[in-house]
This record gives structure tokens, C-alpha cells and sequence, in this order.
């Protein structure tokens, strides 16, 4: 490998850090935990993990969490209080 395109690779590397580490994924509503999902199949290396809340009014809400957040929130619970 030639030093330019050594140089391209490592700063394509250091871009690609710099972007995924501006990214993060918005709260999402406060409610009791009502469905769990992943919706990608397993074999995929980043899986999208999603909660699904109903609110105080009734409403249904779906959104994204990080895998953390997915792991400690049970059907059932309340939401944020579960991912604390």
C-alpha cells in the first residue's frame, strides 16, 4: 500500500469516528413499555433496537433505542425510569 493511500484510509477512518460520534438517538416519550422489537434479522452486525410505549393519553409510540436501554426495559415498566 502506497503512503497516499495509506493516508486516504486513515482519514477516511477518522471521519467516519467523528461522524458516528455526533450521532445519538432522541428520547423518546414517557410511558409504560408495552412491546419490544429488533428489526433487522440476527445476522446483521448493527441491529436497530425499538421500545414501544402507550402514553398517559392512550397513544401507541414507537422509537429506537441503543441496546442498553432495550436490555433493561421490560414490558411492563416505565419509561425513562427503566433505563436509569
Amino acid at each position: 500500500m502506497t503512503r497516499r493511500a495509506h493516508a486516504v484510509m486513515v482519514a477516511m477512518a477518522v471521519g467516519a469516528v467523528a461522524l458516528l460520534a455526533g450521532c445519538s438517538l432522541p428520547d423518546g416519550p414517557s410511558g409504560v413499555v408495552v412491546a419490544r422489537a429488533e428489526r433487522t434479522p440476527p445476522a446483521s452486525k448493527n441491529r436497530p433496537y425499538f421500545l414501544t410505549v402507550r402514553t398517559a393519553n392512550g397513544d401507541r409510540k414507537d422509537f429506537q433505542v441503543y441496546i442498553g436501554d432495550y436490555d433493561q426495559c421490560s414490558i411492563g415498566e416505565r419509561y425513562p425510569a427503566c433505563k436509569q
